[in-house]
């Protein structure tokens, strides 16, 4: 997990194609099973090291990415999770999600 952001084999996202980006995070979630990663914080800075500095600074300056609980009105601290944080993001970009996918019958 350590290649540079520029290698060509590192996970690369192109924000004008926000439908990529549920694969850009298929990709980076296999890389952290191979390489045994589990720690959240750690894959939440892995996920904005591969993308442009302008997303990264948008992605890291989410709540949800430096915080590991937040209050909940007057309950105990809820956890702040990689897929907490992971839904956030997909919420930063409509057509992103799983759902926004079509058949061939559809588009006819």
């Amino acid at each position: 997990m350590h290649a540079s952001c520029n290698h060509f084999s590192a996970p690369k996202w192109d924000e004008s194609k926000p439908r990529e980006l549920t694969q850009y995070f298929k990709e980076l979630e296999y890389l952290f099973r191979d390489c045994g990663i589990t720690d959240h914080t750690q894959m939440k800075e892995y996920t904005a090291r591969y993308v442009t500095y302008n997303t990264a600074e948008t992605w890291t300056g989410l709540l949800k990415f430096r915080a590991t609980t937040i209050p909940v009105g007057d309950q105990a601290a809820t956890a702040i999770s990689y897929e907490n944080w992971k839904e956030a993001v997909m919420r930063l970009y409509p057509g992103a999600e799983e759902s926004t996918c079509y058949t061939v019958d559809e588009l006819h």
